[in-house]
């Protein structure tokens, strides 16, 4: 499936490639899952992305592997958000909410992805058992958490907090701890951060040099952001401005 063209794919045992979504199953049960529950897998490729049109009695597409940004562009703002491994999204579904003023939807893919299409097919045998069907629906949660998240980070005062506060949420989805520190794995431009955090690229330009000198972040030789120290207290290091709900 790559900018809009579904192209073959292979199959796969669902629970091998994303074993979590299991975690919950008694033994027998997942065991007869994993056998049965399959999927068909598509790649796609780095670059501008346009979502297939696909039946929605599908659940959507899981993300096995790779990055994308989607952009949301209302009028002349925008505001971006980061898919990664394990999320499952429906891009094909952009009139869920109203709005009398238009908003563009857009998808870039950053990292080849490996994309499982469950279809209506996977759906209805996800549907026989409760923890599945479940787990599933934890995720398409979590993504609503992760963007409330975000949406309350972009409240902090200062671009560094901002920042700070949406990398550390990145390093916790994805990331991995390393001898140096805390690594989020992608290679993240300084105007897609501004799109993250609701700022100007030279202020975010600004704000990486400052965390930078403050010993708290740094970049490896693959240009990833590593995080240094502990997670920030926020209760003790800064206050939003007000609070969101979702």
């Amino acid at each position: 499936m790559g900018n809009g063209r579904r192209v073959p794919g292979r199959v796969i045992q669902l629970l091998v490639e994303d074993p979590d979504l299991g975690e919950h199953m008694p033994p027998d049960a997942r065991r007869q899952a994993t056998e049965v529950v399959r999927a068909r897998v598509f790649t796609v490729p780095k670059g501008i992305w346009e979502p297939p049109a696909i039946d929605h009695g599908a659940t959507g597409l899981l993300l096995l592997e790779g990055l994308m940004v989607r952009t949301l562009e209302v009028g002349s703002v925008s505001s971006s958000e980061i898919v990664g491994p394990t999320d499952i999204i429906r891009p094909w579904e952009n009139d869920l909410i109203p709005a009398l003023v238009p908003a563009l939807t857009k998808w870039r893919v950053l990292e080849a992805a490996q994309v499982a299409l469950l279809d209506g097919r996977v759906t209805a045998l996800l549907g026989r058992w409760p923890e599945l069907s479940a787990a599933v629906s934890g995720r398409l949660l979590r993504r609503a958490r992760s963007l409330a998240y975000l949406m309350a980070a972009q409240h902090f005062v200062r671009v560094e907090h901002r920042l700070l506060a949406t990398l550390w949420h990145l390093a916790a989805m994805w990331g991995r701890v390393t001898p140096r520190g805390t690594l989020v794995p992608f290679r993240l431009t300084h105007e897609m951060l501004a799109g993250i955090i609701g700022a100007q690229r030279p202020t975010t330009t600004m704000a990486i040099r400052s965390l930078t000198e403050q010993g708290r972040l740094l970049r490896d030789d693959k240009r990833c952001y590593v995080l240094l120290g502990d997670p920030p207290d926020w209760s003790k290091e800064a206050a939003p401005v007000r609070s969101v709900e979702v």
